[in-house]
């Protein structure tokens, strides 16, 4: 096999390994998708005394955070932040350790995001779902 053949072989192998996974998007529209169904009432704020621990962008205008071990909250933005999926690092702001709707914001890089909504979300349930997903459960 030349030189030429092997690498078309190869791409096709790649392609064929894309085809049969699911997209990016599609993975990051299931998340979002687990997250909403399990997101309790719009809220004015959260208390935050340990800061956010974790957080994971859901889209350019959703992602949600963590306070603790267990207490998640999915935030909406007013307008998409573009980039917000590829980021390492993000800080919001907070007075007195109370992220709130109307006064703190999103920054990353050299934007700032607004926020529209505030849901708190039931982790509990929302790890229970991924349970019961499982192929092996």
């Amino acid at each position: 096999m030349t030189l030429r053949n092997l690498g078309a072989v190869g791409l096709l192998l790649g392609l064929a390994a894309c085809a049969s996974s699911p997209s990016y998007r599609e993975r990051q529209d299931a998340e979002l998708g687990l997250f909403e169904r399990h997101a309790g009432e719009p809220i004015q704020r959260v208390r935050a005394f340990s800061g956010v621990d974790r957080w994971q962008a859901l889209s350019p205008v959703k992602l949600v955070i963590w306070i603790g071990a267990s207490r998640a909250y999915l935030l909406t933005m007013r307008a998409p932040c573009a980039g917000l999926e590829y980021q390492s690092a993000i800080a919001i702001t907070s007075s007195n350790n109370i992220i709130d709707l109307r006064f703190d914001k999103l920054r990353f890089e050299q934007q700032v995001c607004y926020f529209s909504e505030i849901r708190p979300v039931d982790y509990k349930a929302v790890r229970q779902e991924r349970r019961e997903s499982r192929p092996d459960a």
